[in-house]
C-alpha cells in the first residue's frame, strides 16, 4: 500500500496534466479565439498578393489627407492570426479615398517577397506579430523607410501557450517577447511584454485603458481620449499618447506608459484592437485611427522602387 507521500505526488502530477491539457486547449481555440475561414470570398481578402476593394462592412471613420494614388500594402504574412474581416473599416476608408490596398501572404502563400511588395508601396501596415523578419527583410524595410515609406505597426502582448502557460503560472509571466522586436528596435522602438490593466472608471473592462494625447499635433488631432485594449507599452522615440495611473502586468507598477509613439517615418501602437469594428467607435479611437491612415499616405518615397532587390 503506497505511503501518503506518493499518494500526494501522484495526485499533484494528475492536476498538473489535466491544467496543462484545459489551458492548451483554450489557447488553440477557447472561448474569445476568432479563427480565420480559409474560403473567405470577401473581394478585399482575397490570396496572392491581390488588390483588396472596398467591402460592404464600413465603420465611422474618415481620412483628411488625400489618398489618391498611394499604394498600401497589409503585411498578412508576419501577423499572429488577425482576423481579416475587422480590418474592413480601414480598407473601405482608405479605398474610399482613393488608395490601392493589397495584402502580402509571403512566398508561403505563393506570394511575392516582402521586399517586391515594398518596391511597389508607398506604406506598409503591420498587425501583430506571428513570426520575425529575416535579415535581408528588415534591410529592405529600412531602405524603405530611408525613402520616405511609412509604415505603422501595431503591437500587443504575445500569449503563453501550452507549456508556456503552464510556466507562467508559478513565474507570474503572461506573455512572450514579441517577434516584431528585431523590426521595432533598429528604429529605436520597443515594446514591453506584459499588458497595461486600471481599475479606474474609464471602461467597464479593467484590461480597457485610455490614452491622452502627449504629443504630435498631427497623430493627435482631434483625439482627446482613446481606448485601447489589452495594450502593451511601447518606448523609444516620441511618445504621442501615454495611458496614465495604469499597471503593467508584468511588474505590478503603476504609472504612464507610452501607447503610441513615433520614430521618423514608423508609428508603432501598442494595440491592435483599437482599429477594429469593436473598438472604433469608442471614445476618440476613429479619429485617432484617421489620422494614423493619413500618416500612411501623406509621405513621399524617393526613390519610388525602394527598396529595388
Amino acid at each position: 500500500m503506497p505511503d501518503l507521500g506518493t499518494l500526494a505526488r501522484v495526485v499533484f502530477f494528475l492536476f498538473v496534466v489535466v491544467l496543462a491539457g484545459a489551458l492548451g486547449g483554450l489557447t488553440a481555440g477557447g472561448a474569445g479565439s476568432t479563427p480565420i475561414d480559409g474560403d473567405v470570398n470577401a473581394p478585399s481578402f482575397n490570396a496572392d498578393d491581390s488588390v483588396a476593394t472596398v467591402p460592404e462592412q464600413s465603420g465611422d471613420l474618415t481620412m483628411a489627407a488625400d489618398a489618391e494614388g498611394k499604394e498600401i500594402v497589409i503585411d498578412t504574412a508576419h501577423s499572429a492570426s488577425i482576423d481579416r474581416e475587422a480590418l474592413a473599416p480601414i480598407v473601405t476608408t482608405l479605398t474610399e479615398n482613393g488608395a490601392t490596398v493589397t495584402f502580402h501572404l509571403g512566398p508561403r502563400a505563393e506570394g511575392q517577397p516582402l521586399n517586391d511588395s515594398l518596391s511597389e508601396a508607398d506604406a506598409l501596415v503591420v498587425l501583430g506579430g506571428g513570426s520575425t523578419y529575416t535579415d535581408a527583410q528588415l534591410d529592405g524595410l529600412r531602405a524603405f523607410t530611408d525613402a520616405g515609406g511609412r509604415v505603422l505597426v501595431m503591437d500587443e502582448p504575445e500569449k503563453a501557450s501550452g507549456s508556456t502557460a503552464l510556466l507562467s503560472l508559478s513565474t507570474g509571466e503572461s506573455s512572450v517577447p514579441s517577434p516584431l522586436a528585431p523590426m521595432l528596435s533598429q528604429y529605436g522602438l520597443a515594446t514591453d511584454n506584459g499588458y497595461l490593466y486600471t481599475q479606474g472608471e474609464e471602461t467597464l473592462n479593467y484590461r480597457a485603458v485610455a490614452g491622452t494625447p502627449t504629443g504630435d499635433a498631427d497623430l493627435t488631432e482631434g483625439v482627446d481620449r482613446a481606448v485601447f485594449y489589452e495594450a502593451t507599452p511601447v518606448t523609444g522615440g516620441e511618445t504621442v499618447l501615454t495611458a496614465e495611473e495604469t499597471t503593467l502586468s508584468q511588474t505590478r507598477r503603476e504609472g504612464s506608459y507610452g501607447v503610441v509613439v513615433r520614430s521618423d517615418n514608423v508609428v508603432a501602437v501598442g494595440d491592435t484592437s483599437v482599429a477594429t469594428q469593436e473598438f472604433l467607435r469608442r471614445a476618440d479611437n476613429e479619429q485617432l485611427v484617421g489620422n494614423l491612415l493619413d500618416f500612411l499616405v501623406s509621405g513621399e518615397k524617393s526613390p519610388e522602387n525602394a527598396p529595388n532587390g
